[in-house]
């Protein structure tokens, strides 16, 4: 009998532990006044399940806010106890335009000058403008009961931006802009994708196309030429780089694709007015038939993805907002600039491949390349010499590598993988590109002049597809 009770306890213990798992969270919203307009989301939720709130204006009335200051609208939130949001709302004065926005590149910071230019039903200026600034480091800004005779608005932010693909405040200021019809947004976004598409939407309605046909169509072949096919459930505009949703990884995506990376600390100061240059040219061309028929303008994008460390930019962006105090959701960007990648480069690769040889600096130049240790069926090296690990992954693929042995990685002379793991012999690195080479140089020491090491290819699986022992003879002087 004894026996039978202490089973009982030990299931008894087991239940209660399974339940205590499966914590669920009460999520409230609410408005600030229903008769300014209504908030969803409210709900029971699984811990660390998403939650989607959303804040609806009545007539004549406009978001402002989440009580804890976030202006995005939709939001995702990660639920992770009880907890009550509130949507404010305000009135409109009279026929005034009142309306929040962000301004992205990556997040334009405190200072940046918005100003607000009415116009005509031609897109001409009427004369008649109004200004604010950004107040906070994540790009936001909102403007109340501005007096407007027309609907239609030119946007204008000009500032420092958070530059997410080094990881630090631009040197330079630059300028985006968004045409919107504010009788049609309560929320008006100005970021890479309503500034490319401007002067299209203006020849469109030089050509006789109302607004919002030719705002539609603009953003239609804007979609088209980033290789993205799905139907487009909202405008440019509204997109946000750090939310969820595919158009806002599509936004987030393109932002990453224009922003060459670099080292070099006498280039780096000139990257604002390369990237402001790249935007005019891509203008330009875009604007006389919806498509960019520059193929130097596209290798220039197709360049950018081949050195940037996509792993590294989203780590980049998630600590900049957690520095701010915000939880954001940065999307999948990853996604499509591999949509990018396939709609406009030709040498697509379809397997994995180890280059004979290939630089770990190639901003540098050409003539510095070495060999490459991963070649599968090279497994003899002289160990006075220097190598590098490069790869190139298909897309949609991954790829990791692991070497146990005697060995060094230089990280200073690193284009495209990341370390995930080190131990005393030995090291794992994942690539964090496809379809463009990955480098890093590595050495081979051993104090005997004599070495080996294991490598194991994981391509794209948990298990090593393909595993190689090597040797050498002689070895670089000194230990890591």
């Amino acid at each position: 009998m004894k026996t039978k009770i202490l089973v009982l306890s030990i299931a008894l213990i087991g239940l209660l532990a399974v339940t205590s798992c499966s914590k669920d969270y009460t999520v409230t919203v609410n408005s600030n006044n229903e008769a300014w307009g209504t908030a969803t989301g409210s709900g029971t939720y699984a811990s660390g399940a998403t939650a989607t709130l959303a804040a609806v204006p009545a007539t004549d009335c406009y978001f402002v806010k989440w009580n804890d200051d976030v202006t995005d609208n939709p939001r995702a939130v990660t639920v992770t106890q009880d907890i009550t949001y509130t949507a404010y709302f305000a009135e409109n004065a009279g026929g005034a335009f009142s309306f929040t926005g962000k301004v992205q590149k990556g997040p334009f910071v405190t200072g940046t000058t918005i100003t607000v230019n009415e116009l005509n039903e031609n897109l001409g200026q009427t004369g008649r403008s109004f200004t604010t600034s950004i107040t906070s480091d994540d790009g936001s800004f909102s403007l109340n009961n501005i007096e407007m005779e027309s609907d239609w608005a030119l946007l204008t932010g000009n500032g420092f931006y958070y530059n997410e693909v080094l990881g630090r405040l631009s040197n330079a200021q630059i300028s985006l802009q968004a045409l919107a019809d504010l009788n049609d947004a309560r929320t008006v976004n100005i970021n890479v994708l309503t500034h490319l598409t401007k002067a299209r939407i203006e020849t469109l309605v030089g050509q006789g196309l109302s607004f919002s046909d030719a705002k539609r169509k603009a953003e239609g072949e804007f979609q088209d030429f980033l290789g993205v096919n799905q139907h487009l459930s909202q405008g440019f505009e509204q997109m946000s780089i750090v939310s969820e949703g595919d158009f806002n990884a599509m936004l987030l995506a393109f932002s990453i694709i224009l922003q060459r990376p670099s080292n070099n600390t006498a280039v780096i100061p000139t990257l604002p007015a390369e990237l402001t240059w790249l935007m005019t040219n891509l203008s330009t061309d875009f604007a006389d038939n919806g498509a960019i028929n520059n193929e130097a303008l596209v290798d220039t994008l197709l360049y950018n993805i081949s050195l940037q460390n996509q792993r590294r930019i989203r780590q980049n962006l998630q600590n900049y907002y957690a520095g701010l105090g915000q939880s954001v959701a940065i999307p999948d960007f990853e996604s499509y600039i591999a949509l990018f990648q396939a709609a406009h480069q030709q040498d697509l690769v379809t397997d994995f491949v180890y280059p004979d040889e290939a630089s770990p600096a190639p901003e540098i130049g050409a003539g510095g390349e070495v060999p490459n240790i991963l070649v599968k069926d090279v497994t003899q090296f002289d160990g006075t010499q220097s190598f590098v690990v490069a790869a190139i992954t298909p897309l949609g693929k991954s790829l990791k590598v692991k070497v146990t042995g005697n060995t060094w990685l230089d990280t200073s002379l690193n284009n495209g993988w990341v370390i995930t793991e080190h131990t005393n012999n030995s090291y794992t690195i994942e690539a964090q590109r496809q379809n463009a080479v990955v480098a890093m140089l590595i050495c081979l020491l051993n104090d005997s002049k004599d070495g080996s090491a294991t490598i194991e290819y994981y391509e794209d699986s948990d298990t090593p597809t393909f595993t190689k022992q090597i040797t050498w003879t002689g070895g670089w002087p000194f230990m890591k």
